[in-house]
């Protein structure tokens, strides 16, 4: 199977910023696309990278975060997770928003899966690690954040990941991946015969 990619087929023929914040900056390329016509594409630049952290306990219990999303207008179950700051290391944010979102300190932290997210629009990264051997404390979230923490078996937030009922893309990816690393024997052996039932 060739899974080699291919050369870039685009042409930029000029790009202009069109709106920035301290989060994000949108572009506007004038383009020719792939098959020689002349064309336009918004990119949105996101300035941070997306960390997200599962924790899981040492009885197979994950740590799941809800909060109202303002972008989605709806409530969200999903992992601990925020932005790394340019120039800041992912793991120390990761290690940052979990103590900030839950009180949960990690004696282990595993990174587990890379991502883009929504590709088509954003050059936005995500970086996701597995937190295990937790301590807890006390939370601090930021002040704009009204968070609720749930303590709940891995098994039923994988299967609310599988039929849609936790749809932060993250948080599923995260679930998924830990629970494949758990079936191939990648996780702690403790861990694994829990989470890879």
């Amino acid at each position: 199977m060739d899974w080699s990619g291919e050369g870039n087929p685009w042409r930029v023929r000029a790009t202009r910023l069109a709106y920035e914040n301290p989060w994000l900056a949108i572009e506007e390329n004038d383009v020719v696309h792939p098959d020689g016509s002349d064309g336009f594409y918004g990119v949105v630049r996101v300035r941070r990278i997306a960390v997200g952290v599962l924790p899981i306990d040492d009885e197979g219990f994950v740590y799941l975060v809800g909060q109202w999303r303002f972008p989605l207008g709806r409530y969200s179950w999903e992992m601990p997770e925020g932005g790394a700051e340019p120039g800041e290391d992912a793991e120390a944010c990761a290690r940052r928003e979990l103590a900030e979102e839950t009180g949960l300190r990690a004696a282990h932290l595993q990174e587990i899966l890379c991502m883009d997210l929504s590709n088509s629009v954003t050059d936005e990264r995500a970086v996701i690690f597995l937190a295990t051997g937790l301590q807890s404390g006390l939370a601090s979230p930021e002040p704009s954040e009204r968070l609720k923490l749930l303590r709940c078996p891995f098994r039923e937030a994988l299967e609310r990941a599988a039929d849609g009922r936790i749809s932060d893309a993250m948080t599923v990816a995260a679930l998924l991946r830990a629970h494949h690393m758990a079936v191939e024997g990648s996780t702690p052996r403790a861990l694994a015969a829990i989470v890879g039932r």
